[in-house]
């Protein structure tokens, strides 16, 4: 049966735009919840040396992941766009093709060194264990894994990499389309499995072998739903009026735009605790870091969870003249996420450690690490609006030397470390990459015209300073954590902490509003988006 095409009228960019934000809220709960759940299992059920080792796992596939990507999974949300109006689906077809192309040619080179080097790092892993001072039964079971399954351990990171090249490519496509309810229900899908999967090898027994192959099976399972996605939108535009296709494989500028990409992506795993894991003494300080910063990430990912897929493509059309000012469109975006994360951000600090009382007592360790990293982090991705536009405007030697900046880490990694600890490291690249966003910013005021709604910001951080005193009082009661409950024993004190987050929501709301509520250009905004509750919103800021 032949499918039948879409309309040919193209939905406005306020649509599109606003049914992108539309399905990445509707996702939010579950996503959140999916998220948590995946943190909680590892860090409740697993070792923290395993945990520890499986985040150096990760760290290695991330820096890996990094070369490979050749800068094509920031460049292609940018090209798809400017290729389909210009050539069409068969030009975006070739495009995609090229992309796929180069990344598996990288991947054969890196197979075959991965397999000419596994004795020297699956010996580096061992080491990581073997200087941890931890439980002496678990440490060597997990020696006696490496030792045994090295070869699993390499084949594993593979086909993580093989995976991810082609779920890169095509989740860029889909968010370049404002896909959001079909990329948001594959993240779901990929968030979900995880946290079922793994629980269930791990009482089942089969520890960081059981995770591992969990790893592999997710991705295989994730890119064959993002391939049926994309096909599917492909026939659906089958009807759409094609242009003229010029016949090139790469549009003009993608090789230039990709190797600023490739520099943006390679300083961002440097300032990042993939990098500065490898400079961790042991498995079990690794451990502690990723729990301070997932911990971290899994709030801050919530947060800004509607702006997922939206920037880039919202500020290309801009650029084009599809509707709306580059001005605006900065300042609406900003707004929302001074509205999200400066609450959230003051809320996780004041109960980082509740938080890891849920968890092991190792990881109590972890709790200044947050305080750490939440102004850095927090930070680092309001800075990140104006560093989105200038990469669509194309001021590529302002997002070089942005990226440059973020070197420092390097050094900083080196001084703090040994001074400091782990929390030094966590410091280092939390550093590094404010120093980034700052310098972005200041050249988007410069050369943009770009300007940070300070009002707004004001009326959003007094709000907060209320909440924060009641959620302080409120924490001051919580019951300490059972020091002989051992793993999901220990969760129960999420009630009373959900309780003490929902009474300082509440508490925001109300003196946001108090203060005056949004902005009259904000509320007519809201009120041309389609949002679940529009009406209830509006009533509440």
């Amino acid at each position: 049966m032949t499918p039948k095409p879409i309309s040919s009228k193209v939905p406005s960019l306020g649509a599109q735009a606003s049914r992108a934000v539309l399905w990445n809220v509707l996702f939010v709960p579950l996503r959140m919840l999916a998220e948590v759940i995946q943190t909680l299992v590892k860090l409740t059920i697993l070792a923290p040396v395993s945990y520890g080792i499986l985040s150096l796992i990760g760290s290695t596939t991330s820096a890996l992941g990094t070369w490979i990507d050749l800068g094509t999974g920031r460049a292609l949300p940018k090209f798809i766009p400017e290729t389909i109006r210009s050539g069409g689906p068969h030009a975006v077809r070739r495009l995609l093709l090229a992309a796929l192309g180069a990344q598996t040619a990288l991947l054969l080179v890196v197979a075959v060194a991965m397999v000419a080097l596994r004795d020297s790092y699956l010996s580096y892993l061992a080491g990581k264990v073997a200087q941890a001072d931890t439980n002496a039964v678990g440490q060597a079971q997990l020696l006696a894994f490496i030792g045994r399954f090295g070869p699993l351990v390499i084949g594993a990171i593979l086909a993580v990499l093989l995976c991810g090249i082609f779920y890169d490519v095509l989740m860029a496509y889909l968010s370049s389309f404002f896909k959001q309810r079909a990329w948001n229900s594959i993240t779901l899908a990929a968030q979900l499995m995880p946290p079922i999967l793994t629980a269930a090898v791990i009482l089942a027994g089969w520890d960081i072998a059981g995770v591992l192959a969990v790893m592999v099976f997710v991705q295989v399972v994730s890119v064959a739903l993002v391939v049926w996605q994309v096909l599917r939108h492909r026939r659906e535009s089958a009807g759409l009026p094609q242009p003229t296709d010029d016949g090139r494989w790469l549009p003009e500028g993608f090789t230039r735009y990709c190797g600023v990409s490739f520099l943006m992506t390679a300083t961002d795993f440097l300032a990042s605790a993939g990098f500065v894991a490898f400079f961790a003494a042991d498995a079990l300080d690794i451990a502690i870091l990723f729990a301070g910063v997932n911990i971290v990430r899994v709030i801050l990912a919530y947060l800004y969870t509607p702006m997922v897929g939206v920037q880039v493509p919202l500020f290309t059309r801009v650029r084009q003249g599809e509707g709306g000012t580059l001005l605006g469109a900065y300042q609406s975006l900003v707004r929302l996420q001074v509205l999200l994360l400066l609450p959230g951000g003051v809320g996780l600090l004041l109960l980082a450690e509740p938080i890891f009382g849920l968890l092991r007592p190792e990881y109590i360790a972890a709790a200044p690490l947050v305080w750490v990293l939440v102004p850095c982090l927090f930070l680092e991705s309001l800075l990140t609006t104006a560093h989105n536009a200038l990469i669509v405007y194309e001021r590529l030697r302002v997002i070089i030397i942005s990226r440059l900046l973020t070197l420092i880490c390097v050094p900083l990694v080196v001084v703090l470390l040994p001074a400091l600890g782990i929390v030094g490291a966590a410091l280092a690249f939390g550093l590094a990459r404010v120093l980034a966003g700052v310098w972005a910013t200041g050249s988007g005021y410069r050369l943009l015209g770009l300007r940070w709604p300070w009002r707004w910001t004001l009326r959003v951080a007094l709000a907060s300073a209320v909440m924060a005193a009641l959620v302080a009082m409120l924490g001051a009661f919580l019951p300490p954590a059972d020091p002989s409950a051992h793993g999901l024993a220990r969760l129960w004190m999420v009630l009373p902490l959900a309780a003490i987050a929902g009474a300082g929501s509440i508490v925001f709301l109300a003196t946001l509003r108090l203060l005056g509520g949004v902005d009259p250009q904000d509320r007519r905004q809201i009120e041309q988006l389609r949002l679940p509750l529009k009406r209830w919103l509006l009533r509440l800021l």
